[in-house]
């Protein structure tokens, strides 16, 4: 039987080759940590939410980070969701459910974090094919 530390860390290395969009590159990963942080996990995942138009999203590296954390929440060993879902959809179930659940998701997603934060990869890392 695996811990919770070895999950976040196996949910997070999968992701090591993914490139977050934004201004920073992988700098996003350590953005959202402070912004749940300071302003709570609905705050940050609605500015994640929000809409561009035409189907695309305002803070796309955001939004793919919030992407990392449902899929983790709803990994075996984890399941603090029945399943991976929607953005939208997960505000929606913040919204819909008690006070301890949405203290346990932020928990989770907090401690998650620090893991995806040190397997991110950068954009310069991807153009210099280094990993330092």
């Amino acid at each position: 039987m695996k811990n919770l530390d070895q999950i976040r860390a196996a949910n997070a290395i999968r992701h090591q080759n993914t490139v977050f969009p934004g201004a920073e590159g992988g700098e996003v990963v350590k953005k959202v940590p402070t912004m749940i942080r300071d302003n709570g996990m609905l705050a940050a995942a609605a500015f994640a939410a929000e809409p561009k138009g035409n189907g695309n999203y305002k803070n796309p590296g955001h939004k793919k980070v919030f992407d990392c954390i449902i899929e983790h929440l709803a990994s075996n060993g984890v399941n603090l969701l029945e399943r991976a879902m929607p953005l939208e959809d997960f505000i929606r179930f913040l919204v819909g459910g008690d006070s301890a659940v949405l203290r346990n998701i932020t928990t989770e997603g907090m401690e998650y974090l620090n893991y995806l934060r040190r397997f991110a990869r950068k954009k310069e890392d991807e153009k210099h094919g280094s990993r330092e």
